[in-house]
């Protein structure tokens, strides 16, 4: 059923890979474009009617009925009850491409009867819509917006139950041709009143909520005509236990002329307004973000990834007021994995795989690739922005290390830490050391850091710090006393 299912979503959001010029609106383009669409089902869903084109009088009219597939698939063990058609309409443009316009609302029950108990839930949009150009030659949207109001989800266990919702919902697409086969693509949405709440499990009730999510997600120099066809190859040959000759070859080639796939991908989620109640009080923030970026299947692949939180605030009373002070006022943590060598990787497998048969690669063929990803079997990670920032501590620390996952002892790094409002720091730290004793030791620790350190101007101390291989450490090139 899984597959069934890929296989008809596929279809759905696929047209043809030829542009069609304008034309009258006619039933024989109608036949053609159902054709095309429904190229990948399974003939019974066909003749069930999953998908549906008809010509009206200025558009075509798209059918989905998500109701064949649980017809053809129905389980006592499942019941869903509200699932109907939904109908989109497509205004052929002067140059070749759809208007492409649908309004709609869902509201979905059901449950699901297995161990270790039945499971029931629902979907809710109470209002959607979509309006936008799509391109069949490049089976994307150049631009198209689409809104929802009410979006809500309910799932219910024997151990545990999750409501979400979330109020007004706005994204936009795009995609940009950039070249032969090249595209940009990018969208950008913000969800507003977005509300969870998770009762059951160790943690008892949870909610969390925050007045809107921001999303903003774009991929430079996507190559899309040849992951194009490589969908299509797949789709086309997956009923297949293994491939002929010509047709190894041929995705050899494919995978060899996708690379890197992309150039740079980078997806940011902002959340504001942030509250987490749970037993011990709310937890809240003005913001918390997240993003990770990507620059494609290259040689030198990097990998970034990273959080950020603005203005946290604990739940009342649940911190002395001695530590008050201490609560950063903001605080990131970007790092990346760096130097994956991902497509040679794909180069070793597109040189030594044989697709013909059922196992492609031979297990010292598949570790092989795992060494060609980590070069001399390192794993470099590079801290690009981790710090923290309150009234008396603005904390930095950037730098490398790696590490050997073969090797788990061999290690090294070169960070540096960077910290400013030191005599602050050190003058809390002393004032609070009658009530917190820890304080007084962690101020004696930071004086001696003191005289580690080289002063960078400004108020702000710096320690450049190297762990090697063989354990040892130099501070701004000095090694440690006890390590002489």
């Amino acid at each position: 059923m899984r597959r069934q299912i890929l296989m008809a979503s596929a279809a759905f959001a696929l047209a043809s890979a030829s542009p069609a010029l304008a034309q009258a609106v006619s039933p024989a383009e109608a036949e053609s474009i159902q054709q095309k669409l429904t190229r990948y089902l399974p003939q019974d869903m066909i003749e069930a009617g999953l998908v549906t084109v008809k010509a009206a009088t200025s558009f075509y009219e798209l059918r989905f009925n998500p109701a064949v597939l649980v017809e053809k698939h129905k389980s006592g063990a499942v019941t869903v009850e509200g699932l109907k058609p939904t109908t989109a309409y497509l205004r052929p443009m002067p140059e070749g491409t759809y208007r492409v316009e649908a309004s709609d609302s869902f509201d979905i029950k059901g449950s699901v009867d297995a161990a270790p108990g039945k499971n029931s839930f629902s979907y809710i949009i109470a209002s959607m819509k979509l309006d936008g150009i799509y391109d069949p030659d490049i089976l994307y949207f150049t631009s198209a917006d689409w809104t929802a109001e009410r979006i809500a989800f309910t799932s219910t266990s024997p151990q545990e139950s999750i409501t979400a919702s979330f109020g007004e919902t706005a994204m936009r697409l795009a995609a940009e041709k950039k070249g032969e086969g090249i595209l940009d693509i990018s969208s950008t949405g913000v969800m507003k009143a977005f509300a969870e709440t998770i009762t059951g499990g160790t943690n008892g009730r949870v909610d969390i909520s925050a007045d809107t999510v921001d999303i903003d997600v774009s991929m430079d120099g996507a190559r899309n005509k040849v992951v194009q066809d490589l969908v299509f190859f797949v789709l086309d040959n997956m009923h297949k236990d293994r491939l002929e000759a010509a047709d190894a070859a041929r995705l050899k080639e494919m995978l060899r002329s996708a690379l890197p796939v992309f150039d740079n991908l980078t997806e940011t989620i902002r959340a504001s307004n942030v509250t987490v109640g749970t037993e011990r009080g709310i937890f809240g923030a003005e913001s918390v973000s997240y993003v990770i970026d990507m620059n494609g299947i290259a040689h030198s692949t990097r990998v970034g990834f990273g959080f950020g939180v603005e203005k946290p605030r604990p739940p009342a009373g649940i911190l002395p007021a001695t530590f008050a002070e201490a609560v950063p006022e903001r605080a990131t943590f970007k790092a990346a994995v760096t130097d994956l060598d991902l497509a040679g990787a794909v180069n070793y497998l597109i040189d030594h795989a044989d697709f013909t048969k059922s196992e492609p690669l031979t297990d010292e063929q598949n570790k092989e690739i795992g060494r060609i990803v980590l070069p001399d079997g390192a794993m470099t990670v590079e801290f690009e922005d981790v710090s923290a920032v309150s009234p008396i501590y603005d904390v930095h620390l950037a730098g490398k290390m790696q590490v050997y996952p073969e090797q788990k002892d061999r290690h090294s790094a070169e960070v540096t830490l960077t910290m400013r409002n030191f005599d602050k720091t050190v003058a809390y730290l002393q004032k609070n050391a009658a009530t917190v004793p820890q304080f007084g030791q962690a101020a004696f620790g930071l004086l001696m850091m003191k005289g580690l350190a080289r002063d960078a101007g400004g108020g702000a101390q710096v320690w450049d710090v190297k762990v090697g291989e063989d354990g040892k450490v130099l501070i701004n090139g000095q090694p440690l006393p006890f390590q002489q």
